[in-house]
C-alpha cells in the first residue's frame, strides 16, 4: 500500500487574508482590558456563570452573550455584572473601566 501526498498550495493563490486584520476590523469600538489592552471584538462572548471571582454570589444562568452589547446585564436573568474577566489575560477588572473615554 502507498500513500500519496499532494500539496495543497492555496497560499500561492493570493487569497488568503491576515487573520489578525480581521479581528481589528471586528473591535467592538471604544472597549479594552483596563489591564492589559486587548480589544473585544463583535464575536467575543462572555457566559452568566457565577465562579470563584470579585463578582457577589448569584444565580448565574449560563446564558452567552458579548457583555459589551448590553452594558454589562446579562440577557437570560438580567444579572447586572459589576466585573468582567478578560478573555485573553483572565484577570478581572470593573466592567465600567473597560470603556475608553470619548476623545473631545
Amino acid at each position: 500500500m502507498s500513500l500519496l501526498l499532494l500539496k495543497n498550495d492555496l497560499a500561492s493563490r493570493g487569497i488568503a487574508t491576515d487573520v489578525a486584520d480581521l479581528e481589528r476590523d471586528d473591535e467592538v469600538q471604544g472597549v479594552r482590558c483596563p489591564l492589559c489592552g486587548w480589544r473585544p471584538t463583535a464575536a467575543s462572548h462572555w457566559c452568566c456563570w457565577w465562579s470563584d471571582g470579585p463578582e457577589p454570589y448569584f444565580a448565574s444562568c449560563g446564558a452567552e452573550w458579548n457583555t459589551f452589547t448590553t452594558g454589562g446585564r446579562c440577557p437570560g436573568c438580567q444579572h447586572q455584572w459589576q466585573w468582567t474577566s478578560c478573555l485573553r489575560c483572565g484577570e478581572w477588572s470593573p466592567h465600567e473601566d473597560w470603556y475608553e473615554e470619548a476623545e473631545q
